[in-house]
Order: C-alpha cells, then sequence, then structure tokens
C-alpha cells in the first residue's frame, strides 16, 4: 500500500507541475480513498502540498528572474 502512495503521490506532483495550483482536486481524494487519511486532515495536507509544489515553482521563476515584485507588489 505504500508504494502505491507513493507512485499517486508522485503522480499528483506530475498533475500539479502540468496543471497548476488546481491539482489539489485530485490531491484530497488520493489522500482519503488511497491513502486512507481523514477528509478533515487531508485537505489541510492538500494545503501543504500545493503550497510548497508552488513555492518550488516560484523560486525558479525567480532564480531565472523572470518575476517583477515591483508589478507583483502593486
Amino acid at each position: 500500500l505504500l508504494v502505491v502512495v507513493y507512485f499517486l503521490a508522485l503522480l499528483m506532483g506530475l498533475i500539479l507541475g502540468i496543471t497548476g495550483g488546481g491539482g489539489s482536486i485530485i490531491t484530497v481524494p488520493v489522500l482519503v480513498y488511497v491513502a486512507g487519511i481523514s477528509p478533515a486532515l487531508a485537505t489541510g495536507y492538500s494545503l501543504f502540498i500545493v503550497g510548497i509544489t508552488a513555492l518550488a515553482g516560484a523560486v525558479q521563476y525567480i532564480r531565472q528572474k523572470l518575476i517583477s515584485f515591483t508589478s507583483a507588489f502593486w
């Protein structure tokens, strides 16, 4: 079961990378129905997973100097 959860976590990461933050709609059902986590806890985990994924993407864009912080501020 743990191998299946890790595989699906990898798959969720790929889907998040392709679709953006909307991939969290896939994360919660996988955590609830496959990993057996309660829905309330799975929602929190999903927020963490999506947040970390978004942060990783943002760091790459910052390194490439593709983000205008002035525009983002205003």
